[in-house]
């Protein structure tokens, strides 16, 4: 998946938590957008807990809760982002620049 089409679904008001699906099959549940952290090529997901076997991974439920792992991705391993409830979210229309 591209950055900007992540960091758009990540942005979306009012955000509604996200499965993200991998393509090692294991999904991430994004609760908060701030729980995901963006580079130019990664994502790297704050979780509660990490288990190899795990084909789905949480972020924390709450405020209080703190990180006790991490989960760094290559955007190419990104396959989709959708909503928790299974609703697919639109891709983001882009803008054409104007000459």
């Amino acid at each position: 998946m591209e950055r900007d089409d992540f960091q758009a679904i990540l942005r979306e008001q009012p955000f509604e938590p996200i499965e993200v699906c991998l393509t090692d099959g294991r999904t991430v549940v994004v609760r908060h957008p701030d729980q995901v952290m963006l580079t130019r090529r990664k994502a790297v997901f704050g979780l509660v807990h990490v288990q190899d076997h795990r084909k789905r991974l949480m972020t924390t439920q709450s405020e209080d809760r703190r990180v006790t792992d991490t989960l760094t991705v290559d955007l190419l391993h990104v396959v989709s982002a959708e909503r928790a409830n299974g609703t697919k979210r639109t891709k983001p229309k882009r803008r054409k620049k104007r000459p």
